[in-house]
């Protein structure tokens, strides 16, 4: 007659043993799900922050010191006018790139995936394309406004001003910005969790500087308080309502 013997692990092996249960199918999951293709994007956001950071230094030193200091005018910005188209391709290139890369690595991010949830049919890089598609589209809207707020109300050099404030702003908050962002881009646990916690408070602080210019601007330029609220409603609130709109309501 047959017996079954009941055999453990340190009866076999030792005291120090245990048996391990063989993996499934080895699904990856956070940033190793999303491929090597992810981490060369990142690498050349990387590559085009050294590269910004180092060729326009003192730009970049002078627009951060006037934001926060009133005591350095932002009109001393001329002496860099033939690096400001520059700084701003090359920064929008990075930042738009940047944006797209975190909104994959959020949707894979252990805190921050149940919100892509309604997404989950799509991989990280469809998510990463409707990204793209969503910031490249919200920038050329508008624009596309304020050139034609600026036909119609015949103030096309307040609104050329107004945006090139905002890409101003933008490029500062991509250059703060890029060091944490890589650290999300890259790592997982409690850095990853503190690094998108700046990232956050860096994007409040500079919004509420952006505000603020927006305000100087309109009322240098003689517009009452209703034009500017009625600017931040339509132009700045509206377009990231309709970014973010679909997730929370997810």
């Amino acid at each position: 007659m047959e017996q079954t013997l009941n055999i453990s692990a340190e009866d076999l092996f030792g005291a120090a043993s245990q048996l391990v249960a063989q993996g499934g199918s080895g699904t990856l999951s956070g940033i190793a799900s999303l491929g090597g293709a992810y981490q060369a994007a990142t690498g050349v956001v990387a590559l085009l922050f050294i590269f910004i950071l180092v060729r326009y230094f003192d730009l970049f030193r002078h627009l951060i010191v006037s934001s926060f200091s009133r005591q350095s005018s932002r009109s001393d910005i001329h002496i860099y006018s033939s690096e400001l188209k520059n700084i701003e391709l090359f920064t929008s290139l990075m930042g738009v790139m940047m944006l797209s890369l975190l909104v994959m690595r959020l949707s894979v991010f252990e805190t921050t995936k149940h919100l892509f949830a309604p997404l989950a049919i799509f991989s990280g890089w469809e998510i990463g394309a409707v990204a793209l598609a969503a910031i490249l589209g919200t920038m050329l809207g508008e624009r596309i406004m304020l050139y034609i707020i600026g036909g119609i109300t015949g103030r096309n050099d307040a609104c050329n001003t107004i945006w090139h404030i905002k890409l101003l702003h933008f490029s500062i908050i991509i250059i703060l910005l890029v060091p944490f962002s890589i650290l999300v881009l890259l790592t997982e646990g409690i850095t990853a969790q503190i690094a998108l916690c700046v990232s956050i408070a860096i994007c409040s602080l500079m919004l509420i500087l952006f505000v603020k210019e927006t305000f100087l601007l309109f009322r240098a330029q003689r517009f009452s308080i209703f034009h500017w609220i009625l600017y931040l409603c339509a132009l700045e609130f509206f377009p990231l309502s309709l970014l973010f709109a679909p997730i929370v309501r997810g």
